[in-house]
């Protein structure tokens, strides 16, 4: 199986200058958690991909940044790993695997944007279960902690009256 034949295609996109509120507008309409950016809707050139876990990450972590100010551009991921019509399933299930990421763009010949492939696709398509079952599983491995490191509570900004109020509850 190729992945022309099981990627979504012609996928929403938004440029990297767009406001992550654009992105955002995609991922509720359409019921996506990552949108392709290209360098012109035009050209459809890919140059990243962002997340809804990027956007949540970055206003999160940049608190003084509201999502309708913020660009698409401070917190995409480039350059994006993708893959081309013709290649076979098994590359995209070894891609997502090696790189742990849940949605692969498809390009064309010209590296411009003609899909996209995610974990669903794969479940729902896929012929082949067993070498997608390990991949997921590669995937949800996390790869930026020891599992035995203990989690660092993080400093809020909460005010000396809501830590009272929470106190006493």
């Amino acid at each position: 199986m190729k992945c022309a034949e099981i990627m979504t295609a012609n996928p929403k996109m938004c440029v990297s200058e767009d406001k992550l509120t654009a992105a955002v507008r995609i991922m509720w309409d359409y019921d996506c958690g990552a949108v392709p950016v290209v360098k012109d809707l035009k050209g459809k050139e890919l140059v990243g991909i962002v997340t809804d876990r990027d956007i949540a990450m970055h206003v999160v972590g940049h608190a003084h940044v509201h999502p309708s100010q913020g660009k698409i551009a401070d917190c995409m991921s480039s350059p994006v790993v993708c893959c081309q019509l013709e290649d076979p399933l098994e590359t995209v299930v070894q891609l997502m695997g090696e790189n742990q990421v849940r949605r692969i763009p498809v390009v064309d010949q010209n590296g411009c944007c003609v899909g996209i492939i995610s974990q669903a696709d794969l479940l729902s398509r896929a012929t082949d279960i067993e070498p997608v079952i390990a991949m997921l599983r590669k995937i949800s491995t996390p790869h930026s902690k020891s599992q035995d490191e203990p989690v660092k509570p993080v400093a809020t900004d909460e005010t000396p009256a809501a830590k009272e109020k929470e106190t006493k509850a």
